[in-house]
């Protein structure tokens, strides 16, 4: 059996599944990305092949259809990459896109006899989209709303479709909810474990190391911690809500070190009203000299031993979002049984056992400075993670579903 991934973010999503596959010993694997470095991050046994846009959108495009000319464009640009593997021979038996950006827009022109598989993330409604722009008014939405029609495109037009939990399911159109199923993307169980006991009684200096530059920082064993971790400082993670809560509690607590791990930038959210449109330098300036920055320290991105290190070494560990694609990372500290404090709204509700974490609302800044602090004060809980977010669980509910596309086929 021959499988195709296409993802703009090799390996992203299919990280596990692919190499799984691959290794199987029955099939051959090629995975199309769009990512530049992607032979530094190999997986074993998966051959990989990279597409190119032939040209940006268009300035002269309406406004409203940027994004629909866009996904035009990653479209054909992965099929001609597609059209490339069959004229060396590759027909593949099954495809496995990732949706909404273009990607799987014309696979089963070119391929109408292989099972299309769409793996699906969002579906844009107004309740959701107003926390990813500064301003939401009517000219937004309907701008907003007009991204929807790729994804739908897919949706129609694939075999069948996953998306990761029920939340994102649940903001689909109801008249196609029943072709999504629920696959979550799988947690490996056997990295992003609890603390064993000996170890937590150690309580040892941690020392973190920036993943880009190896700049080293040290947490001194008697510290009390308080970490945040991210790939973008934005306000759609609650990075402003978080910064406004450190001068009180740095205050409050002599001992208390400040930890956040990851890249100054914005994945989904809008710029900063100044520096730049960066939020840290925005909110550091903002807070002026009421945040002792000693106590403040920047790691930029950590790689996966720091991070869990982290995890289990942090007194309270802060995940905050509003109402869009839930992080990894929330999975990933609740099944390292982080001390976490999250804010309440559906894209955290169900992850972890709703008496092992602290919530919070980004909204009542006061009343959440005021868990944070009991919750440094008394020693928060540890996290649990619900049952079903584990990695094998997810590999075999794929390993199902592509066996039904091989037997339908």
């Amino acid at each position: 059996m021959k499988i195709l991934f296409i993802h703009g973010n090799y390996p992203a999503q299919f990280r596990h599944l692919a190499p799984l596959i691959a290794n199987s010993g029955h099939h051959r694997v090629v995975f199309l990305t769009n990512r530049a470095d992607a032979e530094q991050h190999q997986l074993a046994g998966v051959e990989i092949r990279r597409y190119e846009l032939h040209r940006d959108p268009s300035e002269h495009t309406h406004h409203y259809l940027h994004s629909l000319e866009d996904a035009v464009l990653q479209g054909q640009a992965a099929l001609r990459e597609v059209h490339a593997l069959l004229d060396e021979g590759f027909q593949p038996n099954i495809v496995v896109t990732h949706a909404g950006m273009g990607l799987g827009l014309f696979i089963k022109d070119l391929l109408p006899h292989a099972r299309h598989v769409g793996y699906f993330e969002w579906y844009f409604q107004p309740n959701t989209a107003q926390h990813l722009v500064q301003t939401f008014n009517l000219d937004m939405q309907l701008n907003t709303s007009l991204r929807n029609l790729p994804i739908l495109q897919e949706l129609e037009r694939c075999d069948s479709a996953v998306v990761p939990t029920e939340w994102q399911k649940c903001q689909f159109p109801a008249a196609y909810q029943h072709k999504l199923e629920v696959i979550f993307d799988g947690i490996d169980r056997q990295f992003f474990r609890p603390q064993t006991a000996s170890m937590e009684s150690q309580q040892q200096a941690l020392i973190l190391h920036n993943r880009d530059t190896g700049e080293a920082f040290q947490i001194g064993a008697g510290q009390r911690l308080i970490s945040y971790c991210t790939r973008g400082m934005e306000p759609l993670r609650g990075f402003p809500e978080f910064m406004r809560a450190l001068p009180a509690l740095l205050k409050r607590f002599a001992d208390l070190q400040v930890v956040i791990a990851g890249a100054d930038r914005r994945a989904y959210s809008y710029d900063a009203p100044s520096h730049d449109g960066s939020w840290k330098q925005h909110l550091l300036a903002e807070l002026g000299d009421t945040l002792p920055h000693e106590r403040v320290l920047f790691t930029g991105l950590l790689n996966y031993d720091d991070y869990r290190s982290l995890l289990w070494r942090s007194d309270l560990h802060c995940y905050f979002t509003r109402p869009y694609v839930t992080s990894w990372s929330l999975f990933e500290a609740a099944a390292c049984g982080a001390r976490l404090a999250v804010n309440a709204c559906p894209a955290t509700d169900g992850i972890a056992k709703p008496n092992s974490v602290n919530w919070v609302s980004l909204d009542e800044p006061r009343r959440m400075e005021q868990v944070l602090a009991r919750a440094l004060d008394y020693r928060a809980p540890r996290a649990i993670l619900q049952n079903g977010f584990d990695l094998d669980t997810s590999l075999q509910q794929w390993e199902k579903l592509l066996n039904r596309m091989l037997q339908s086929s």
